[in-house]
């Protein structure tokens, strides 16, 4: 069984491809309780030592907030980690947690699968290979099966295969896919090879973003502006997360109670009333209700800095690529925070009210793109290098560059290369294969293999050299194929 899973900031979400040909939702028992289809990423760890997750785990933030973890996918791939109750957790295992959950509700609703192969969406900032091979290892000691082959694609892009069906040839498509974490852009040229009426090849042609802007930068925005009114009106600091151990058990629940408040703040505000935001929270604090009002203007005028961040990717994005912001057909929005309402202000004033498409399940399309990746080989997508690849050379003080970012990778691609011993004495080569952005420095690449090779020695040997070949294989591995003076030859494989 194919599934497509949109692993997020916030939520995440699941789909298949049904009996019928239809895009179906899965809902999770421990999903948010307003909406089963969506499973919060967070965990807990209980009185027990059980580990919690979703809906579960997210109850748990008014009475034990030490205990729960939220907001983790921002960290995937890097050295970081929490301490919960006695466990330590990086981002990797809560995403393994997390997917287990979604691997286990699979396994109840369909005893009788045999195995589920999974197709996962990341952010298009994730643009080093670290952070999506951890989600991918995440991916396998979940249970799932996972295909090499079509494993993992942006979110971006999975939404505009989602939509592709809406696309023609020559047609230009922005999509903007703002979440819970991340503010994610992908131009998306479409072209028709097949004998489809729609687009049936997309061409990922540009990418940008901000891998901390979104739906939690909103929250905090709105934070700020509540907590001021408590402090001028009862003295009491409520922005420190609910954990804080400067609180009391009452301060403690009524942070994690305050910001229970924000969706229903953002919800009012993204609606096409102009009404104001308006909550009241009874005995907040002891002897103390919270009535708060938030108009749209006071709201824009707190987002400024932020809504500018939105505006100067957007430029950045299509001055980097060359591409003329009225060359773009459609700008697709999605995620949950797909409505925003600085965010929907700035697209109108760039492309124009026409452009901008916000469908009614923005906030599933990009796991029911997932599930038709998963599930349809007719739609082809570009494979697009984030990073530009090198080997390292003059004493591992310069790259030369194989693979440019920006280059399709595929199965054609092919390179050669011949290297020399540091120096006439020495019988051996050290290769390292780098990935770097933009311009190469020796303070800004991440090494991707390093491997020394000796080379055979021989009485006719008068160069100390070696032949490299690079190439990919159809499963997106980089393949080097190096040759001694005699023929001899040694693979070297780097999982991108």
């Amino acid at each position: 069984m194919n599934i497509g899973i949109d692993l997020g900031t916030t939520n995440t979400l699941a789909c298949y491809v049904n009996d019928a040909g239809g895009i179906s939702k899965i809902e999770f028992a421990n999903g948010r309780n307003e909406n089963k289809c969506l499973l919060p990423s967070c965990i807990s760890v209980d009185d027990d030592g059980n580990i919690l997750v979703g809906q579960p785990a997210l109850d748990r933030k008014i009475n034990a907030p030490e205990t729960v973890l939220e907001n983790t996918k921002y960290f995937m791939g890097k050295d970081k980690s929490w301490t919960m109750g006695r466990m330590c957790i990086d981002a990797e295992k809560a995403a393994e947690y997390i997917l287990t959950e979604v691997y286990n509700e699979l396994s109840g609703q369909f005893p009788n699968e045999k195995s589920f192969n999974a197709f996962v969406t990341v952010p298009a900032r994730f643009d080093s290979q670290i952070p999506r091979m951890a989600t991918k290892d995440a991916l396998k000691r979940a249970g799932f099966e996972v295909n090499e082959k079509n494993a993992l694609t942006d979110e971006p892009i999975s939404a505009a295969v989602a939509y592709s069906t809406y696309l023609s040839g020559g047609d230009t498509l922005l999509v903007v896919d703002i979440g819970g974490g991340t503010f994610d852009l992908s131009l998306i040229h479409s072209k028709i090879v097949g004998n489809s009426a729609a687009a049936d090849r997309l061409i990922p042609i540009g990418w940008d973003g901000d891998l901390f802007l979104g739906g939690n930068t909103v929250d905090e925005i709105i934070l700020n502006l509540m907590c001021t009114q408590i402090i001028d009106e009862e003295e009491c600091d409520l922005s420190a997360p609910p954990n804080d151990m400067r609180y009391s058990g009452e301060q403690s629940a009524a942070a994690a109670m305050l910001r229970n408040y924000i969706e229903p703040i953002k919800k009012q505000l993204y609606s096409d009333s102009d009404e104001d935001a308006e909550v009241y929270i009874d005995e907040l604090l002891p002897d103390y209700d919270f009535d708060f009002t938030l108009s749209r203007r006071d709201y824009e005028n707190a987002m400024q800095e932020t809504a500018q961040k939105m505006r100067d990717i957007i430029k950045r994005l299509y001055s980097r690529n060359a591409v003329e912001m009225n060359r773009t057909s459609k700008v697709l929005v999605v995620g949950g925070m797909a409505h925003e309402y600085c965010l929907v202000k700035i697209l109108e004033e760039f492309f124009g009210r026409d452009k901008i498409l916000i469908p009614d399940d923005s906030m599933y399309l990009v796991a029911r793109g997932a599930a038709i990746c998963n599930s349809n080989a007719s739609i082809h997508v570009d494979n697009v290098a984030y990073t530009s690849i090198g080997v390292l050379i003059k004493s591992r003080t310069d790259v030369d560059t194989i693979i440019r970012e920006g280059d399709v990778i595929d199965e054609n691609f092919s390179a050669e290369r011949e290297y020399s011993t540091v120096n006439k004495n020495a019988w051996e080569i050290n290769i390292t294969v780098v990935e770097y952005k933009g311009e190469f420095s020796v303070s800004s690449y991440t090494t991707l293999m390093s491997k020394v090779i000796s080379l055979k020695k021989g009485f006719f040997v008068k160069h100390r050299t070696l032949k490299f070949s690079f190439g990919f294989t159809e499963d997106k591995i980089l393949k080097i194929i190096v040759t001694q003076y005699d023929g001899t030859q040694t693979e070297l494989d780097v999982r991108l």
